[in-house]
């Protein structure tokens, strides 16, 4: 007697199938994968613009920080064209998005942006008042109401040029500095980077999807030991393996299985080798924001508050090991002159040669800044004041070349104070830059053009 053989689909239909062994375990593996990569993909990214915008935040104050001290004298005049001059300045040469200048009481002096409609969120009253907002701390916005740039916002004091080196709580403020500084680009290689992960997961989807449904449709037998493979598999054991241990339908289960955790094991160590090149970049984009922090934009030597770590570094070694330290003050003469009789693009190129001049005569040990406007720092660790004293020589001598062939009519000398740790016996790194700048005073009152050292202790 013959009979009809039974349908499954007949016989359950559509609850079956998710009821069914093959359903639940490709749903489990599935979910599984896309959690964990999802996880790793969303701590990555998370890692990564943390660490780009920590350094950005932290940059784009101490930049503020600086070109409000440079900009103190006119705030405090108040030098409304300098104050133009010095707003136009940093919207061609850096990115800038805006920049606004107020007195202290929010009223603008001046203020510039990148385009148009930038600042419609950050002045009133017809574009003439700014509200002061949290000085000194930097904050991530999207300006033109979300259409426009990524920028880092802050707003810090002008101090009184005559509050340099005073406790900040009791310097004088004479008015606000506001900057946006655009980051659109950081916010573009994350949502590259964001993107590029995503296809990875969905390729990485596509792939195991097919491939765990192939591999459970073969249970015809209790699977509890590659039951536990799959779970500490899910559970991140890269290296756990199914046993193979037959040739029927269990063996090649486990087998397929096997190949499954190889590919997943490559797709993970394809995802960490990605993150490991994001962690480089991000390491090498670090040093960049660093260098740049330290230099000064003009003259590409560095700016006073990397030397005034450096020195702090090297008297500290001085004293430790007995070795002498001499610090030298260079001014330019009759840098207003130029400025006033060629203008100031002149007198940036001679302030340039200046620099290159000094930087080319140093050793790599010797570290060169700009001290102020027309003033430049040098220090020299292990050198003595008549070793310094043939370094200025030659750099006289070099700058006046350089000079001549910048512009025979430019008047500009160097003034040179000289003071080391041994002839001084200074107490701390301040004194010791404190008697560098007193011998370039007294070769200043000397008649200009001339080298002067600091007189020898006698305490």
């Amino acid at each position: 007697m013959m009979t009809e053989p039974e349908n499954p689909v007949r016989r359950g239909g559509w609850r079956d199938v998710f009821g069914s062994l093959q359903f639940k375990a490709s749903l489990l593996f599935t979910v599984s994968t896309l959690v964990i990569t999802g996880a790793g993909v969303a701590v990555t990214l998370r890692t990564t613009a943390l660490r780009l915008y920590g350094n950005e935040l932290r940059w784009a104050r101490d930049w503020a920080v600086s070109q409000a001290t440079a900009a103190a004298a006119a705030v405090a005049e108040p030098d409304l064209s300098g104050l133009v001059g010095h707003v136009n300045d940093l919207i061609r040469s850096q990115r800038v998005a805006y920049a606004v200048f107020t007195d202290p009481t929010g009223h603008v002096l001046a203020a510039g942006e990148a385009s148009a409609g930038l600042l419609d969120e950050v002045l009133a009253e017809g574009r003439s008042k700014m509200a002061i907002e949290n000085p000194g701390r930097p904050a991530l916005r999207t300006l033109a109401g979300g259409r426009g740039p990524v920028c880092i916002d802050v707003t810090v004091p002008v101090f009184s040029p005559q509050s340099a080196g005073r406790d900040p709580a009791r310097a004088s403020i004479r008015g606000y500095l506001r900057l946006a500084t655009d980051v659109s680009d950081i916010r573009a290689n994350l949502d590259q980077v964001a993107d590029y992960l995503t296809r990875a997961i969905i390729l990485l989807l596509l792939l195991v999807v097919p491939l765990s449904l192939l591999v459970v449709r073969r249970v015809v037998a209790p699977l509890n030991e590659l039951a536990r493979t799959a779970r500490a598999l899910a559970e991140g054991s890269m290296e756990a393996r199914a046993k193979v241990v037959s040739r029927d339908e269990i063996g090649d289960l486990a087998r397929a299985f096997n190949d499954m955790a190889d590919r997943l094991s490559q797709s993970r160590y394809e995802l960490l080798k990605l993150n490991a090149e994001l962690e480089r970049r991000v390491q090498e984009r670090t040093r960049d924001l660093e260098q740049l922090a330290a230099r000064d934009p003009l003259t590409c030597v560095y700016n006073r508050r990397y030397f005034t770590e450096v020195i702090a570094r090297e008297f500290a070694a001085a004293e430790r090991y007995d070795s002498d330290l001499t610090c030298m003050m260079f001014d330019l003469d009759r840098f207003k002159e130029i400025n006033d009789r060629f203008g100031h693009r002149k007198g940036d190129e001679v302030l340039l040669t200046a620099a290159n001049v000094i930087a080319g005569e140093l050793r790599d040990a010797d570290v060169a800044a700009r001290f102020g406007g027309d003033e430049f720092v040098v220090l020299l660790p292990q050198t003595s004041a008549p070793a310094a004293a043939a370094l200025a020589r030659r750099i006289t001598a070099r700058f006046t070349e350089e000079l001549a062939r910048l512009g025979p009519e430019l008047p500009a000398t160097l003034s040179i104070g000289i003071a080391s740790l041994r002839t001084t016996h200074a107490a701390t790194a301040e004194a010791l830059i404190h008697e560098a700048d007193v011998a370039l005073y007294a070769a200043k009152q000397a008649g200009r053009n001339k080298t002067v050292f600091a007189a020898a202790s006698t305490g």
